[in-house]
């Protein structure tokens, strides 16, 4: 695939910085009962601060980049949060002090807040055709969960040799940062649009909030399993951090697979896709919390992989439906902004239904995950009949 006027390495580019996004908080999960070992006085709610932490400050950087763009050059804005990416991810795994280490991982989420929209503004940027965007967005799925296939097995294998090492997963930035310089094209900033004597300024649709927070929820809940799947294992005896990783990589695959042929399903089952996407999440989320073993666990994995790369690209989409072309940019980091604050609350929401002392505390996260995900996939479904059926015009 090419976008018309441009390099056939723009694609390659883009999507390459979506390998990095979505699953990069979460990278070095398997490293997260090693972790707790190495710090004995912290809780297993304190270490999930390492993969949550960082989307706390990714909502306001976000929204501040996304604002930015209207007076620098995103090209020059992306290459800046891909180098805060670098240095402060790869710095985690160089600290001796817990506290320090999440000094670092919130600073990692500076450069992280600041790519993430930009991730998927730029294809809005480069492919107005509504079929072209569907498609693109597809693939970015497929490349979010790529990039997760790639990093749970290498965090995983390092993980075994050490907690630290599997911090070096975040230095595949440097390929991004390489493409991006060179076959990104720049793009400054938007001409301000004049407007009418005695005109408003054009006020953004406040069913945005509501499209973001479906999609926090979403996240939330697929994000279990990454906050989630290593200690279960642990505490059941089902597998070592080396599993957790195979476990987590491998369910990507059925992801990557979704997020090929999205724009298929979308086709066919227009508005219908995210409740049919969150039932196959909720069945595998229910097939992890009654596994005894890791055959069952894995098979749990790929069926949440399944319904997570059906489930989460479609939130996009729904945004020129919302609003204008000039808004979207904003739009979009609300949406991703808000959805990676997901990852944040997760542990906190299954925790107002599940006490850490309950023996079964583990199980129930996931039963409580597939609940939330059902619900909120048909809420989605209601919230679509509000919307118009055609893309925002001016």
């Amino acid at each position: 695939m090419k976008i018309d006027g441009y390099s056939r390495m723009l694609i390659p580019s883009i999507l390459s910085v979506s390998l990095l996004t979505i699953m990069a908080p979460t990278a070095v999960s398997p490293a997260l009962a090693a972790i707790c070992d190495a710090f004995p006085g912290i809780s297993q709610t304190q270490a999930k601060l390492v993969l949550t932490l960082p989307t706390l400050v990714m909502m306001p950087i976000g929204l501040f980049s996304a604002r930015l763009t209207a007076r620098i050059d995103k090209k020059k804005l992306l290459l800046l949060g891909m180098s805060l990416f670098l240095v402060f991810g790869v710095a985690g795994g160089f600290v001796s002090d817990f506290r320090l280490l999440l000094v670092m991982r919130l600073l990692f989420g500076l450069g992280l807040g600041i790519m993430t929209p930009l991730s998927t503004s730029l294809i809005f940027d480069f492919a107005p055709d509504p079929a072209k965007r569907s498609k693109l967005l597809g693939m970015q799925g497929a490349s979010n969960q790529l990039g997760g296939l790639v990093f749970m097995i290498l965090s995983g294998i390092l993980a075994n040799i050490s907690w630290r090492y599997s911090f070096l997963t975040y230095a595949f930035v440097l390929v991004s940062i390489i493409l991006t310089f060179i076959y990104m094209p720049s793009m400054p900033p938007m001409e301000p649009k004049k407007q009418a004597p005695g005109g408003d300024k054009q006020k953004l649709n406040k069913k945005i909030f509501l499209l973001a927070f479906f999609a926090m929820m979403i996240f939330a809940c697929y994000f279990v399993i990454n906050t989630d799947l290593a200690l279960f294992m642990d505490v059941e005896g089902i597998g070592d951090a080396k599993q957790c990783g195979y476990a987590l990589s491998l369910m990507r695959i059925p992801a990557i697979i979704a997020g090929i042929s999205l724009a298929w399903i979308m086709r066919n089952l227009k508005d219908w896709t995210m409740p049919f996407a969150t039932v196959i999440m909720a069945a595998g989320y229910l097939v992890i919390a009654y596994a005894d073993s890791f055959a069952v666990v894995m098979a749990g994995c790929l069926i949440v992989g399944l319904g997570g790369g059906f489930a989460l690209p479609p939130i996009s989409l729904y945004l020129p439906r919302i609003v204008t072309p000039r808004q979207r940019t904003f739009g979009i980091a609300i949406i991703m902004s808000v959805a990676q604050l997901g990852q944040f609350i997760s542990p906190l929401y299954t925790s107002m239904f599940v006490s850490d002392a309950n023996p079964e505390a583990c199980r129930l996260r996931f039963v409580v995950s597939a609940i939330t995900t059902v619900v909120i996939g048909f809420m989605v479904l209601g919230f679509t009949y509000t919307l118009p059926k055609k893309a925002l015009e001016g």
